[in-house]
Parts: C-alpha cells; sequence; structure tokens
C-alpha cells in the first residue's frame, strides 16, 4: 500500500485559519487540499492523504467518529481533529483518542506545535503503511510455508506409505515357525527396518537394523538395505545355493558395510541378522553393535543372546562373526532397536533391559502380549523410531506344530 508524500487534506469552516495551517504546511513541503464543508469531501479518496485535518465546528466529535468509521483502521488517512480548548472536555478528548485517533490539537495552538503535530500524525501514517507492508509480506511468507510444508508433508506420508509396502507382511507363518514385527517411526519415514522370508522353503532368514538419525534421510538406507538383501537371496535362489545359505549371514554384513561406505552417505547403522535352519533348527547370526541384543525366551527363562560386532558403514575393513546355537521345540527370540528400549522404566541402561527379560519372559512366546507389556502400541508418539522383531517357534508334546 502506498500514499502520496505529504498530501494532506484541511476540512475547516473557518478562511483565516485554513489559510494560516495552509501556509505553514506548504512552507513544509506539504501537497494541500482544502475543503470548508464535511460533505464536500469524497470518502472515497481517503487513502490518498497522509493526514485529514479537521475542526470540531463541523459535528464535534460525533463527525470525526463518523469519518473514522468511513476510513477503518487507518487503511486511509489519519485524521487530526481540532477542538477548542474552551469547549473540549476531557472526556471528548478520550473518546476521539479511543475512536481511533492519533493525536487531538487543543486550539489555540503555536504554528510550531500544529507543524509537529502534523509532523508527529504522518509519522504514525508511515509507520502503519511499513507494518502493513511487513505483514502482508509476512502472511505471503507464512502462506508460501504453509503450502511448501503441506507438500512436504504429502510427500512424507507417500513416502511412509512406499516404506510400509516393502516391509514383509506381519506374521508370516511357515511350519512351526511364526514371525511378527512392529514399526512406529518418530517422524513420518523409519530409520529402523526389518525384513524376512523363508529361501527354497528350508531357510528362514531375518535382520533388524537401526539406521543414525530418523526421517528421509535415514529411510533412504533402509530401502538400499532392502535392495541389496532382495539381490543377494534372488541371486542364492535362483542358483539354488544352498552352500551359500547353510553359511549365512556369514559375509552379508561385509557386503553391506561395502555398499554403505561406497554410496557416501554419511550414514551407519546397527543391526542384528539371522538365519534359521528349517531342517536342522540351527539358528546362526552376526550382531553389528545392535543395543538392546535380542532376547532368547526358553521354557520360561529370558536371556540376551551373546554377540559383539561394530556398526556398518563406520570401518572399511570391518569383520563380523557368525554366533551358531541349536534351538529347544518352543522359544521365542526378540529384537528391539534402542528407540523402544529408551521407553521403558527405569533410569539405568541396566534397569531398562532388565524390565525388558522380565517383560519377555512374561510374554512368552506371544508377540502381541509382550507388546502390550513394553507399552508399545501403534499410536505411540516417541523421539526416536521403535521397533520390535518376533522370531517363535511352538511345537506340540507330540511334535506337531501349533496353532
Amino acid at each position: 500500500m502506498t500514499t502520496p508524500a505529504k498530501r494532506i487534506l484541511l476540512i475547516l469552516p473557518e478562511v483565516a485559519l485554513a489559510h494560516r495551517l495552509r501556509g505553514l504546511l506548504v512552507a513544509e513541503g506539504w501537497e494541500v487540499d482544502e475543503r470548508s464543508v464535511m460533505e464536500a469531501f469524497p470518502l472515497p479518496t481517503c487513502a490518498s492523504y497522509q493526514v485529514v485535518v479537521i475542526a470540531s465546528g463541523l459535528g464535534g466529535v460525533g463527525e470525526v467518529g463518523a469519518l473514522l468509521a468511513q476510513c477503518p483502521e487507518y487503511n486511509a488517512a489519519l485524521i487530526l481533529p481540532i477542538l477548542r480548548a474552551t469547549s473540549a472536555s476531557a472526556a471528548d478528548v478520550v473518546a476521539l483518542i479511543r475512536s481511533g485517533v492519533v493525536d487531538v490539537l487543543l486550539d489555540p495552538f503555536s504554528d510550531h506545535e500544529f507543524v509537529e503535530t502534523v509532523n508527529r500524525v504522518a509519522g504514525h501514517k508511515n509507520l502503519y503503511l511499513e507494518n502493513l507492508a511487513y505483514s502482508e509480506e509476512l502472511e505471503k511468507t507464512n502462506r508460501e510455508l504453509k503450502e511448501s510444508l503441506n507438500i512436504l508433508k504429502m510427500d512424507q506420508i507417500a513416502g511412509r506409505q512406499v516404506q510400509k509396502s516393502l516391509l514383509p507382511v506381519s506374521p508370516l507363518v511357515h511350519g512351526e515357525y511364526r514371525v511378527a514385527h512392529r514399526i512406529n517411526p518418530s517422524l513420518y519415514l523409519s530409520g529402523d527396518f526389518v525384513g524376512y522370508n523363508v529361501v527354497l522353503d528350508r531357510f528362514l532368514i531375518f535382520y533388524l537394523a537401526d539406521v543414525s538419525g530418523h526421517g528421509a534421510s535415514s529411510a533412504f538406507v533402509t530401502i538400499l538395505l532392502r535392495f541389496i538383501l532382495k539381490r543377494i537371496l534372488r541371486k542364492h535362489t535362483y542358483e539354488n545355493d544352498v552352500t551359500a545359505l547353510l553359511r549365512a549371514p556369514e559375509g552379508f554384513m561385509e557386503h553391506l558395510n561395502r555398499q554403505i561406505i561406497a554410496a557416501g552417505l554419511e550414514k551407519h547403522l546397527t543391526m542384528f541378522a539371522g538365519s534359521i535352519n528349517l531342517d536342522t533348527h540351527i539358528l546362526r547370526y552376526s550382531v553389528a553393535a545392535q543395543m538392546p541384543m535380542p532376547v532368547f525366551v526358553a521354557d520360561g527363562d529370558a536371556r540376551f543372546l551373546p554377540g559383539k560386532g561394530k556398526p556398518i558403514g563406520l570401518f572399511e575393513h570391518a569383520q563380523w562373526e557368525v554366533e551358531e546355537i541349536a534351538l529347544p521345540d518352543n522359544f521365542a527370540l526378540y529384537m528391539a532397536s534402542d528407540g523402544l528400549l529408551e521407553t521403558l522404566p527405569g533410569k539405568t541402561l541396566e534397569a531398562r533391559e532388565d524390565y525388558l527379560l522380565k517383560a519377555a519372559a512374561e510374554a512368552g512366546d506371544d508377540h502381541e502380549v509382550l507388546c502390550e507389556r513394553l507399552g508399545f502400541n501403534d499410536n505411540a508418539e516417541t523421539a526416536d523410531d521403535m521397533s520390535l522383531l518376533s522370531v517363535l517357534r511352538r511345537r506340540t508334546p507330540g511334535g506337531e506344530p501349533r496353532e
């Protein structure tokens, strides 16, 4: 919004006063228009003036209020009423100030007082116009920001749907085994990811990964992780490479480490990767700085699996050992991310790990019961991504799988 520089309107019935004030204003560089009566002032042109000087003799406070009503919120000129000191009351001045005028001039006044008052009112007008322009620019910026955030939100939601579509169907049931998972991202996209699949009807392959950070950049690494693993499994399946699968996950973390470092993503991840031979019921696994360690539950007892290893994506020549254990007829293997661990009761890491062990022992081989005991629900809001992966084996005394 712009106003012609230093343009003023005088609505004064007294010719002598109007002539005197006009001379003062012209000397100050003002462009002056004059009216002797209110009716001669076309209100639609109000915005072309910085200041309107109006004498109270034209109708007193009421007429000034009427003019203000035609030019609300200073969207046009600012009004400078002139009141006769002998007849004006304090109530009149208060009423004018409350109605929106910036200043009131009491007659008699000196030339200097008049010029100073006009300049003060004009300065208020200029300040208002600057603030108005700033407010309009700020409103435009806020509107553009909201639009950008809405686009980003829609992109994040779309990305979340893509990421969810890459996750395996939960639960996966194969003979005596049942695999299930739950992931809650702190944002729309998650740096936690799980994968599991039965290969050649003989091997159950699974992993839980926690990429550093969270959000879109971490989610991209999970997609890369899934692509790498799927490519490896496709190769072994196509070639019917039982020998390689018998050694799994040997070499997997080393291969993934090279891929992550070569990509230059400045990301690293912790991980637990395992393979179960469904004929011999042998579990082979590797650990890459995963915390907490997976919880193994059998015969009512819960314990952390042994193992250690460096994070993936930090050390170029790192190697990871493969651990191996024989599995009982009935067991539960629970893998949780550190985001879930941090939500558990306890002031220390040891106290939270003890709580996890106790909850896993009480849940036995029931994924949903453990989620409930850990307070892990689909609507949980957390500062970090949360995930839980469960691998369960259920077998009846007669040797048949339980429902």
